[in-house]
């Protein structure tokens, strides 16, 4: 999954830092279960479509809808470009069947 725009650029009251990405595949439910490797994954079903929520704690947050090809990222202040590079990571290295454990990730970027 590769991203192929970064549609909006925010820093927060807080010092985060949100962006939108478009990326060139639809995030599915074999998309989240991969990130799962990485950290927390809440999907709320009783939508007419579905909308997820993914959580690296201290690094970053992605919430967007299944089936859609925009996520909208919030990076935490202190960890913003380790952040960008292991959320840049997690979607260069996905593929169908890809877990966390076949993908090797720079230290830095943990």
């Amino acid at each position: 999954m590769q991203i192929l725009k970064t549609n909006k650029f925010k820093r927060c009251v807080d010092g985060s830092v949100l962006k939108e990405y478009l990326v060139d595949a639809e995030v599915t439910r074999e998309t989240l279960s991969y990130f799962e490797d990485y950290g927390t994954v809440k999907i709320l079903e009783n939508l007419k479509q579905p909308f997820f929520s993914f959580l690296k704690d201290e690094y970053f947050s992605i919430k967007g809808m299944v089936g859609d090809q925009t996520l909208y990222v919030r990076y935490h202040e202190e960890h913003v470009d380790e952040s960008y590079e292991l959320f840049r990571t997690m979607l260069a290295n996905w593929a169908p069947g890809m877990r966390a454990d076949d993908v090797t990730i720079a230290p830095a970027a943990l």
